[in-house]
């Protein structure tokens, strides 16, 4: 089996992943029926790429313009290049810890500032240690900087557990940062060419963080006929919420595992029994949106005089209205980010049954900035037209 780096999608691949017969997972591409991997994409510049890479957010037009610092975990643990890739991901993982401090003073519960440190001090030990030219001072502290790594994002799964269950408005920044660190020890694995050690933390790490994903995501699935409500048309429609119950589902199994996927009727059927109750309340649906969608907890109460008659409900309102798509397009990134650390499990088992160490497809990999690099493992979808 050959590796070869295209500079495009294949057209057949293209075609696969609109008619089913392949699916994207993250970076990797893999047959729908017998999981075996097609392709990896790397990041690129190509509209093709783009269209593939990314995925569906809330708000229209207006959804890039809505800045989302959770959106840079996803493209966390897509690179097994080596040592230039892997300084280039802990840039971007110091870019996601510097945008989530910037938003401290605004969710529920403070960021613990030792566990960030912590973080911050083995990322940068990792950084130091990719620099290094001497191979034994580059494992030593490589080492210290899997002790530190693991000790944080040990602090933030404990973190995760805890704020997932309730959904809580910090649910979502914790994740990232449980994912954030999970990648940066996971690289400093790929820095020491460890692929399988590193495979199988990933792996582990995922397993880990599963059961409190599993609960964030029912609360937030839950009200999936809260956000088809006529309130927000043109922002949230059904083919994202058929694409976040899907991730869901890939959420709960393994990366070697195949998730059954749900088609829009099947979707339909499943929000049938709670349609008419949603759309028939007019005041009291947007209070059952989780916090981790919309924060709602400073609304102020109601008063007339000096009575006070409750939540001021239409302020509640106005408050979702504004705020439901960046909400839900912070779960897009938690869905995107596992997907891309998933699919990383699957390269790195991939390149264990191959023989390749991390650090041989450095040079495959590194190709121009702004183009599109894809590494092909099935000859079958190699340069083959398909008419229009």
């Amino acid at each position: 089996m050959n590796i070869n780096v295209l500079f495009d999608v294949p057209a057949l691949v293209a075609q696969g992943l609109m008619n089913g017969s392949l699916e994207r997972v993250g970076g990797v591409v893999r047959d729908s029926s017998s999981k075996q991997v097609v392709m990896w994409l790397q990041e690129g510049g190509s509209e093709v790429s783009k269209a593939l890479a990314n995925p569906p957010l809330a708000g229209g037009a207006n959804a890039l313009a809505a800045a989302n610092p959770l959106l840079a975990t996803a493209n966390l643990g897509v690179s097994v290049a080596g040592f230039a890739m892997v300084l280039q991901q802990l840039n971007r993982i110091s870019d996601q810890i510097r945008a989530v401090e910037a938003k401290v003073d605004r969710i529920s519960h403070k960021l613990d500032d030792q566990a960030l440190a912590q973080l911050k001090a083995g990322i940068n030990a990792c950084q130091n240690a990719v620099e290094l030219n001497d191979p034994t001072l580059r494992i030593q502290m490589a080492g210290q900087a899997l002790t530190t790594l693991h000790a944080a994002r040990q602090f933030f799964n404990q973190q995760v557990v805890r704020s997932a269950g309730k959904a809580e408005a910090s649910s979502a920044e914790y994740v990232g940062l449980a994912f954030v660190a999970l990648a940066a020890e996971v690289q400093t694995y790929l820095q020491l060419d460890e692929g399988v050690k590193a495979a199988r933390t990933l792996s582990q790490g995922l397993d880990e963080l599963r059961p409190a994903l599993t609960q964030l995501m029912n609360a937030v699935l839950d009200c999936t006929c809260h956000y088809l409500k006529p309130e927000f048309a043109g922002e949230v429609d059904l083919g994202l919420m058929l694409w976040l119950h899907n991730g869901f589902r890939r959420m709960k199994c393994k990366p070697e595992e195949a998730a059954e996927q749900l088609s829009a009727s099947e979707l339909f059927e499943i929000m049938r029994p709670h349609i008419t109750k949603v759309f028939k309340s007019h005041e009291d649906w947007h209070g059952e949106i989780p916090q981790v969608i919309v924060d709602t907890s400073d609304v102020p109460d109601w008063w007339i005089g000096p009575l006070n008659q409750g939540m001021d409900k239409a302020a509640r309102f106005r408050q979702v209205k504004e705020g439901l798509a960046e909400g839900l397009n912070k779960i897009v990134a938690v869905v995107e980010a596992h997907d891309r650390l998933m699919a990383q499990v699957l390269q790195l088992e991939e390149m264990e049954r191959l023989g390749l160490k991390p650090t041989d497809l450095k040079q495959q990999l590194l190709l121009p900035e702004g183009q599109a690099a894809a590494v092909v493992l099935d000859t079958r979808w190699i340069a083959v037209e398909v008419p229009a």
